[in-house]
């Protein structure tokens, strides 16, 4: 069982790297053909645009019907995706890379979430998230700083490119096994309406799917906003990739760190912590335009968001009805996806309008918001 979470994992790592990868060459092309930081935003908010219906539904077809074909068909259209602009030149090509990267990312993504919270007994649960939680922060690093490289060295079609060889492997080997496809054990009540608002009308899940939204608007525009930011003083895309991949060895190191913290406090306790942290952190960061300030300050950001994301699925998962773990994983991915539409066209129009350092304080506040709510649960 445990050889399977980690072959489910390496998949997870590619093809998170991938999208993580396509939103920093994205961003970047776009920034190349003159776009303005407004389109911008509303690019980044385009690869939440499918999410928003694949969420619920992606976790239904899990709950009910297994993880396997949806996990082949989310990458077969994120690579779809990735080859856009190799076809389609300009703008459009983006809007499609965008869209599809988006919606295929989102029903492999809750697929592999539902895998890892049901295999095995529940006391492996939280072994099974946070081995997931490292690969996560793994492709983290891979994703921006292998698209740098790409780009500086080699243009922004040919990253792209190397983004769709990501999502080859998970495809092909999901194709060569029919192992690896989770059924929930327990279905629901044949009466029941499975309507995502009775999932909503549960205190408990509404406030982790609230709370998991906002922490990862917090993410979001770090890594939309970044480049943007990072571009108007003359950054590479490698030193932008390598800005970004501070930020993922330091989740990395808090993902080791967890299972301690967590013996200790309850992961509501760990959780509020250091999402005030990484408030700090928000705020500190357009103080000073220099490329090891940035370094250091996306480090001690890794620091307090990289146990959010974990822990919001552990705490999802375990708050889940049963039978409907599945559903509430994309009702929690689709409600990230909520804040990940509005966040990035609200802060590109700021951004224009005002400045970077708005755009980062109004972060700084959304985390403050959500660790005073944590600290309250």
């Amino acid at each position: 069982m445990l050889r399977t979470v980690y072959l489910i994992v390496s998949y997870s790592i590619a093809i998170h790297a991938a999208v993580i990868g396509a939103k920093i060459t994205v961003s970047l092309y776009a920034l190349q053909l003159g776009t303005s930081p407004f389109m911008i935003g509303v690019l980044a908010a385009l690869f939440a645009l499918a999410p928003l219906t694949l969420g619920i539904l992606a976790g239904r077809l899990a709950d009910t019907r297994g993880t396997r074909w949806p996990m082949i068909g989310g990458g077969a259209v994120m690579c779809a995706g990735m080859l856009a602009p190799i076809f389609v030149s300009g703008l459009p090509g983006l809007i499609l890379t965008a869209v599809l990267a988006g919606g295929g990312f989102m029903v492999f993504n809750v697929c592999v979430q539902t895998v890892s919270g049901g295999l095995g007994q529940r006391e492996h649960r939280s072994r099974n998230f946070a081995i997931l939680s490292v690969g996560y922060s793994i492709s983290t690093f891979i994703g921006p700083v292998s698209a740098g490289l790409a780009i500086d060295h080699l243009g922004h079609r040919s990253a792209f490119v190397m983004l769709a060889l990501f999502t080859l492997m998970p495809v092909a080997g999901l194709l060569a096994s029919r192992r690896y496809n989770y059924v929930g054990d327990k279905k629901p009540d044949a009466t029941s309406t499975r309507s995502a608002v009775d999932l909503l009308r549960l205190p408990p899940v509404r406030s982790i799917v609230i709370i998991s939204g906002l922490v990862a608007a917090g993410w979001d525009l770090f890594a939309f906003y970044l480049p943007v930011y990072a571009h108007a003083f003359d950054f590479s895309a490698t030193q932008i990739g390598m800005v970004l991949g501070a930020y993922a060895a330091a989740a990395f190191i808090t993902r080791f760190a967890m299972p301690a913290l967590l013996k200790r406090w309850r992961a509501e306790q760990v959780m509020c912590a250091c999402i005030a942290f990484a408030a700090l952190a928000f705020a500190a960061f357009p103080l000073w335009a220099n490329y090891y300030y940035m370094l250091l300050v996306a480090f001690c950001l890794g620091l307090g968001l990289g146990c959010g994301q974990p822990l919001s699925m552990m705490i999802g998962f375990n708050r889940a009805p049963e039978g409907r773990a599945g559903e509430v994983t994309g009702l929690r991915l689709s409600a990230n996806n909520v804040v990940r539409v509005v966040i990035p066209i609200v802060c590109g129009a700021l951004g224009s309008a005002f400045g970077a350092v708005p755009v980062f304080l109004l972060n700084a506040l959304n985390l403050g918001i959500i660790s005073y709510t944590m600290s309250r649960q």
